[in-house]
């Protein structure tokens, strides 16, 4: 077999119009130019040519659409390059041995599915924005430590967003709450129980005496608690109010039970 018909062969040249879809969908590329195809003399008769032109059409279409079909809108100049390279040449399809084929095409994309394109790209645009946002505050939140209940439950909100059927507000409130700003609080109870001393100790001091009656009374109140042998109180033999530990000495002392 040759690799291009007969000089002898019957030859004819026709319109070609096509839309061929890209891999966007609903976006289509516009195919436009001639065709040209060449039949054996062997095939001779009006229903013998229309059958050609037919088969040589739907040729052009399958291959066509193969090559449109792999490109993006915006690949419209590549997909027109490979279109120009497939069948320029002069070709037979595979089921006809005694029909050749070639076109001269132009690929475009129409203001239309220009817009389509572009709106896709928009929205997808907006999408893959607001999944980075959602990335960097789930990144902020698990950097940041929840000190109260109202971060905690954006923090445990924002794990499920993916998910929200399975958001669980009862494990939250078992496993997560009893958590929340353990830390804090503690370090808000020492600080709270420090300055009380200090204010204590700053009330005490301004009256000469009145620190000697304080601790004989706190010494009394911790021995009937039972816990007079966890602090450096002095003993009853001991001068009161020399002995007296310093408002530092206290808050260390404070500081260390907490």
């Amino acid at each position: 077999m040759t690799d291009r018909p007969g000089p002898w062969w019957r030859r004819r040249i026709g319109r070609f119009t096509a839309h061929w879809p890209t891999c966007l969908p609903g976006v289509r590329f516009l195919a436009r130019g001639t065709l040209t195809h060449v039949v054996s003399p062997r095939a001779a008769g009006s229903q013998h040519g229309a059958a050609a032109r037919a088969a040589a059409r739907l040729a052009l279409d399958e291959l066509g659409r193969g090559i449109a079909g792999e490109h993006r809108p915006e690949e419209v100049e590549c997909a027109r390059q490979r279109l120009i390279l497939a069948v320029s040449a002069w070709q037979t399809p595979d089921s006809r041995s005694n029909l050749w084929l070639r076109a001269r095409l132009t690929l475009l994309l129409p203001q239309q599915d220009a817009d389509r394109a572009q709106s896709h790209q928009n929205a997808l645009r907006d999408v893959e924005l607001r999944l980075a946002q959602d990335r960097l505050r789930r990144q902020e939140l698990a950097r940041t430590v929840c000190t109260d209940r109202d971060t905690a439950s954006l923090w445990w909100l924002e794990q499920h967003l993916d998910d929200l059927s399975g958001l669980n507000w009862e494990s939250f409130r078992e496993a997560i709450l009893p958590l929340v700003g353990t830390s804090v609080a503690e370090r808000t109870q020492a600080e709270r129980l420090a300055d009380t001393l200090l204010y204590v100790w700053e009330r005490l001091d301004a009256v000469p005496g009145r620190q000697a009656r304080f601790m004989a009374t706190a010494r009394t109140l911790f021995e009937q608690m039972g816990w007079a042998d966890g602090f450096p109180w002095p003993s009853p033999s001991d001068d009161l109010e020399s002995a007296a530990p310093s408002p530092a000495t206290i808050l260390f002392v404070t500081e260390d039970e907490q």
